[in-house]
């Protein structure tokens, strides 16, 4: 696999030498973290040669046009839940809120991005991240007393709507496959890319980011709301609607909340940051995640609006034996599939170890449960179905790579061990914290620390833990919702 640095550059490089603005809904030009799900669509690249070249530029054509079949497929399939898409009108001087429903989305509680900052006056967006159905997570929603005005988009149209985008996309695709042929112009890499994005142009994603994006034109356009907040991660989406409300409303105020750790290598965040102006606002999770932005240099104004994640700091004495250790894999497969791997491993090993494997909550049950049943785990090691704060009241260590729970964890004294079998520190989001990390690379490393614990000095332990309490508290702040009055 090639460096990441080095893809993202070629990335940049390709898509503005081509044009951003008709590939911009393009998420192939967009790495937004080296995580192995965001990686794995690159995994050719490094198989650079004119052979390898003519194959992938010969298969094309038919690629392109199996997928653009798919989606008048799935068009023809869904036409009755793409029709049944309805722009809510009537609320004027109202916020809007995008935000997205996954498998973490509780009913009973608020908006997982949000919390309660929507209220009767405001309107929230969702992104179905799910493969349920529409009208079914909107019957959900409409028991939830937190979410009073929702909308629910889809990544489908109908079939003519589709046809007509996909004639659209086709014309860029057939561009980017004749850019690929001219000789001098690009490296041998960069005609890869253009060849995989050409691809990509009329995929799914790409499609559904369109869709989400004349739905989220619509929504703007009848309700001519105050403000529009977004999350900020690096996401292509994001940066479609930066660029309409920055050409078709420039009198409503956006609002980017930066609500996920954020990581050294998340080079998408910061292209998508440097595409925001004066009038625009980063809202940001703490003050840590705040003095970043802040050495950044952005025209965009910097407010601190705190978390849903925050919780007040808790001295806890700890039991001292057994040593707890509790793995947070993030939102995708292949992380469980790695974080399970490694705790089975450490499970062999012998030692007097209590594991807990914490599923995201993002993953459905039959996702993880897939994950969970190639492996013969015998006890030795729990999948946690506790509330986190249960979890992390009773670990002493958490092993993690992007994940939040190492920061909550930070609050109850949690010592954070950082695993990346790359060794780099690229998705550590304690990084910015200044704390000095050591990278797990593999099960010896874990080996050689858990062997060597009866070793370790108490009073230098207990000075890292003061030193995390603070830099827990300094991650998330508590929520302040005058951070989201206009400028």
């Amino acid at each position: 696999m090639l460096d990441p640095g080095l893809i993202d550059f070629h990335l940049t490089k390709v898509q503005r030498e081509i044009g951003e603005g008709s590939t911009l809904a393009n998420s192939y030009f967009r790495l937004v973290k080296p995580i192995e799900e965001n990686l794995k669509v690159y995994s050719n690249l490094d198989r650079q040669g004119i052979c390898s070249f003519t194959l992938e530029l010969l298969a094309a054509p038919f690629k392109i046009f199996f997928e653009i079949s798919k989606s008048l497929g799935i068009a023809a399939l869904k036409f009755r839940e793409s029709a049944g898409f309805r722009v809510p009108q009537g609320f004027q001087n109202q916020r809007i809120f995008v935000s997205h429903y996954t498998h973490a989305q509780v009913l009973s509680q608020p908006d997982v991005f949000f919390d309660q900052l929507p209220t009767q006056n405001d309107l929230i967006f969702y992104h179905n991240n799910t493969l349920l159905n529409r009208r079914k997570i909107l019957k959900n929603l409409d028991k939830s007393v937190f979410r009073q005005n929702v909308a629910v988009t889809t990544k489908s149209l109908g079939i003519r709507q589709t046809f007509l985008l996909q004639i659209s996309n086709l014309l860029v695709s057939l561009r980017l496959l004749g850019a690929a042929l001219r000789f001098g112009r690009f490296t041998i890499l960069e005609r890869e890319i253009l060849i995989h994005a050409s691809k990509a142009q009329v995929s799914r994603k790409t499609l559904a980011n369109q869709i989400n994006l004349k739905r989220l034109d619509s929504v703007l356009s009848l309700n001519n709301p105050s403000s529009l907040l977004i999350t900020l991660e690096g996401h292509a989406y994001e940066s479609l609607y930066i660029d309409l409300v920055h050409s078709n409303y420039p009198n409503i105020q956006l609002m980017a909340f930066q609500h996920a750790p954020i990581v050294p290598d998340q080079f998408g965040l910061k292209r998508n940051l440097f595409k925001l102006n004066s009038n625009d606002v980063v809202l940001s999770s703490g003050e840590i995640t705040k003095e970043y932005f802040s050495s950044l240099g952005l025209k965009a104004s910097i407010r601190l609006l705190g978390s849903p994640k925050w919780r007040p700091s808790v001295q806890i004495q700890k039991v001292r034996f057994p040593i707890t250790v509790l793995g947070a894999a993030e939102g995708t497969i292949e992380s469980l599939e790695s974080f399970t791997r490694l705790f089975k491993d450490l499970s062999s090993l012998g030692l007097e170890l209590k594991l807990i494997l914490r599923i995201h909550p993002c993953l459905s049950a039959q996702q993880s449960t897939r994950i969970l049943s190639k492996y013969n785990f015998e006890g030795k090691f729990t999948v946690s179905s506790q509330k986190l704060e249960q979890d992390l009241i009773e670990s002493h260590f958490c092993v993690y790579r992007s994940s939040a729970v190492a920061i909550e964890g930070l609050r109850y004294g949690v010592i954070p061990l950082y695993f990346n079998p790359n060794g780099d520190q690229g998705l550590n989001p304690l990084y910015f914290a200044g704390l000095e990390l050591p990278v797990f690379r593999n099960l010896q490393d874990f080996r050689e620390l858990f062997q060597n614990l009866g070793e370790m000095k108490s009073g230098v332990a207990l000075n890292q833990k003061d030193d995390f309490l603070k830099v827990g508290a300094a991650y998330y702040s508590k929520l302040d919702s005058s951070a989201l009055n206009r400028l």
